[in-house]
Formats: structure tokens, sequence, C-alpha cells
């Protein structure tokens, strides 16, 4: 049946909720593509696999995904849907262990840079993810125009227990030319095509891949009391520039926004490991009392840096660093 352009268009969150329930879906298959650009690639799977078969796409362009949807929902697609977020983080955090058949990549910026190398798909990881999210004698195919970066691929995938290499071609006959396909063969660029399998399994074997909690991405709020609101809210205004960082988590504030009523938006950006959020957190001030809250709007998933932002605004904004807070999330 033919699905509106909301049901198409999933934010991060939202897909996390869906996802727990892909053992009981009406699919048959599930398959995902991994930054699906103008979406030409996503179409022709929706198309080829059919409607017992779910496709998801993953993009961390906003754009991209407001596109694509588009034209899923003009084309009357029913079997396709498009989510705004990273895959690194998803397919750890969100995707049921061995829930998807194949998962495709085309043409991925390699970020050849070694100072960017933590932005590829294929860095920390992402093996594990992979492994864990596919079917038994599931496929994970790559096609770029970077040997190395094919190369590089090769090697780090082949280091799973789980997965064993099925092919690595050059130049093969695409079943479906991309727009980035189309512009490197017309520059003479040759063409990789990597296929990793994951083996099967015989018995019990151990994995730390879990979904996200559903209990983490639900309301996340905590109250303080104060004694002095007109001190607070200076002090809210002092939070914008200030950053932090545990481990690999980062947060930053960027800016504050005040309503007639007195009340606040801090707007708010975070980065689990190269995993980046922006969002707000609603700042709500009564008589002694200040509630924050991160604000649904953004539909933030509840990560560990998340979290950290939220306990520096609560230990900022306290009139006690040591107070206990009322938090919950």
């Amino acid at each position: 049946m033919y699905e509106s352009f909301p049901d198409i268009c999933w934010s991060a969150r939202k897909f996390c909720l869906e996802a727990a329930a892909f053992g009981v879906s009406d699919y048959s298959k599930k398959v995902l593509e991994i930054g699906f650009g103008n979406g030409d690639f996503l179409v022709h799977l929706a198309e080829s696999y059919g409607t017992e078969t779910l496709v998801l796409g993953m993009e961390v362009s906003a754009v991209c995904v407001l596109k694509a949807a588009k034209r899923l929902s003009s084309g009357k697609i029913s079997n396709a849907r498009v989510v705004l977020g990273d895959a690194r983080y998803l397919l750890e955090k969100c995707v049921p262990p061995s829930s998807l058949d194949a998962i495709y990549m085309n043409f991925p910026c390699p970020w050849p840079k070694n100072r960017h190398a933590f932005r590829r798909v294929t860095e920390g990881r992402f093996p594990e993810s992979l492994s864990a999210s596919l079917t038994e004698g599931g496929k994970f195919t790559l096609v770029t125009d970077e040997e190395w970066y094919a190369l590089e691929a090769r090697k780090k995938l082949s280091l799973s227990p789980l997965l064993e290499i099925a092919s690595f071609e050059v130049n093969p006959a695409l079943e479906l030319t991309t727009k980035y396909g189309s512009k490197w063969k017309a520059m003479g660029k040759s063409i990789y095509r990597l296929t990793v399998q994951k083996k099967s399994v015989y018995g019990d074997v151990s994995t730390s891949h879990q979904p996200e909690n559903l209990e983490d991405i639900m309301a996340m709020h905590s109250k303080l009391f104060i004694s002095d609101p007109k001190r607070t809210k200076q002090r809210a205004e002092e939070l914008v520039g200030k950053t932090g960082a545990a481990e690999n988590f980062h947060w930053s504030f960027k800016a504050v926004y005040w309503s007639s009523e007195g009340h606040a938006l801090l707007k708010t950006i975070t980065s689990d490991e190269g995993f980046e959020q922006t969002f707000f957190f609603r700042l709500v001030f009564l008589e002694n009392e200040c509630l924050v809250k991160l604000e649904d709007a953004g539909t933030p998933l509840h990560t560990p840096a998340v979290r950290l932002a939220m306990e520096a605004a609560l230990g900022y904004l306290s009139d006690e660093p040591e107070q206990v807070f009322q938090f919950r999330g």
C-alpha cells in the first residue's frame, strides 16, 4: 500500500523504535543502503527486491533525505524508508542482530587525509556492527573508485571472525550506474567492488552488539532547585561557548534563545565517537525551580555525549554543584 511522506522519512529516533519490531514485521527481507545520495540506487533496490522486502536508506545529509523521501512518495514506492542518521552509530546501537539480508554502500567519501581517517565509514567498530547486523549468508557490497580504499576495506573486514571475502572485482558490470559511477567512468577511473559475506555460524556465538534500550530514547529531564532565578538565567547565557569532553564523547553549547515568558532553548551539539547531533535543551524557569528538559522536536538519541551535556548544563546552572539532581531518562 502507498505510504505517505511522513511514514517514509524517519528520524534516527523513529528508526530505533521501529527497528525493535523487525522480527515481527510484514517484510520477509530487509536490506540497507548506506549513503544513498540522490536515491537512484535506493529506488532500484526497492523495485528489484519487490514489495516483500523492506529497503532502508541511511544518510547524514538532510537535503538528500528529504529529496529521496519526496521521490519515493511521489513514485508511490511503499517498501522503502529513508533515515536521517549516521549508519555507523545506528548499526551498532539500534539494528537487531542478524536482521539485515544485505547492506550496500556506493562511492562513499574515502576521506583520504590521515587526520580525517576516523570519518571513514569502515573505521572503528564498523566490522563488528556489520557482522552482527547481517543474517547468516548476508552480504555487504562496497563500490568505490579508489583502489587504496577498497584494499583497506578488504583488509579490515577480513579480520572479522564472522566475515569472509566473497569477491573483489575491478571494473565489474554494475546493475545500475549511479551519478558518481558515471562521473568516474567518464574520467577514465577504474571501479572496484568488494563483496563480503557473513559466515554460517554453528552453535552459540557471543556478541556485544545490542540494540539501543528503548528506555534510553524516552523522556529525559531534570529539575533544579534555585534560590535566585535572575542569577540562574545569567548563568544560562554564560553557557554559550562552553565545551567539554570525556574520552570520545564531546559536547558544546552554541546559543541561547529566550521566549517572551522568560524561558529558554539552549542549542547544543554533541559527538559520540564521530556521531554528531544538534538539538536543544529547554530551560523552564519557575519561582524556585528550573526544569531542564531535552527538547523532543529534534528527536535526538540519548547518547552518552547527550547525557554529559545535560550534566554539564545542570552543574553550571546549579546553586550547589554537589546537589543531587532529580534526573530522569
